[in-house]
C-alpha cells in the first residue's frame, strides 16, 4: 500500500502503533489518516476517538478485515469518514482518498501562484500552513493581484479593530510570505503599500 501510495504522488508516514499515532498527530499535521482497528497499544478506534476529542478533524479511512456490523458502527461512531474491508482493491482505495480529500479541503478551489498551490480552505501554501495574518495578507494581495494595495487597506482588513498595527510587523508577514512564494513575486511599493505580481 505504501508503494502504491508514493507512486500515486502522496508522502506517506507508517507508524507501528496506535500511541506512536496519537502522538505523532501532535507533533505534525496530516491531509489524511488510513487506519486499522486491530493495532498493538492501542487500538485503531481508541486513536481516531481520541483525536477527535481533541478537535483533530483530520479526514480517517478505516483500512481493516473488521466486517461485521458492530465494527463497521463503532469505526464511524469514532470519527471515521469511510471504512474498507479487506482485502482492498488499490485503484478503488484511490478513488475513495480523492474523493474524500477534494469533500475536507475543497481541492477543486486551489489557486496556483505561479507553481505553487495555494488552498485558502485550510491556508495551505505549498508545503506551508499560513497563520491567520499571513492568510489574511495572501487573500487580500490576491484579490488586487497586479495592481498595489495601500498599507492602510492591508492594516485596516488584515489587522483586528483592537490591535495595534506596525510596519515592523507588516513587514515580518510580508518576509515570510515571500521566503515561501520567492522574493520577487511580492513587490514593495516604498511607502505607499505592496503588489502580488505574477
Amino acid at each position: 500500500m505504501e508503494d502504491f501510495l508514493d507512486e500515486e504522488g502522496y508522502e506517506t508516514t507508517i507508524v507501528k502503533n496506535g500511541e506512536e499515532t496519537v502522538d505523532l498527530c501532535y507533533e505534525r499535521e496530516f491531509d489524511l489518516l488510513l487506519l486499522d482497528i486491530n493495532v498493538p497499544k492501542m487500538s485503531g478506534l481508541e486513536v481516531l476517538a481520541n483525536l477527535r476529542k481533541l478537535n483533530k478533524n483530520t479526514p480517517a479511512i478505516f483500512i481493516t478485515s473488521f466486517k461485521d456490523k458492530d465494527s463497521i458502527q463503532k469505526g464511524f461512531i469514532s470519527g471515521a469518514d469511510d471504512y474498507m474491508v479487506k482485502p482492498i482493491d488499490l485503484d478503488e482505495l484511490s478513488l475513495r482518498i480523492k474523493a474524500l480529500l477534494k469533500r475536507a479541503y475543497k481541492l477543486d478551489n486551489i489557486i496556483y501562484i505561479n507553481d505553487l498551490p495555494y488552498n485558502p480552505s485550510i491556508a495551505k501554501l505549498g508545503d506551508e500552513h499560513l497563520n491567520n495574518k499571513c492568510k489574511k495578507l495572501l487573500d487580500l494581495l490576491l484579490e488586487n493581484k497586479n495592481r498595489c494595495v495601500s498599507k492602510e487597506l492591508i492594516f485596516s482588513q488584515v489587522w483586528e479593530w483592537d490591535e495595534t498595527p506596525s510596519d515592523a510587523s507588516l513587514r515580518v508577514y510580508i518576509t515570510t510570505l515571500k521566503k515561501i512564494l520567492g522574493k520577487n513575486i511580492i513587490i514593495n511599493h516604498k511607502g505607499r503599500g505592496y503588489s502580488l505580481e505574477f
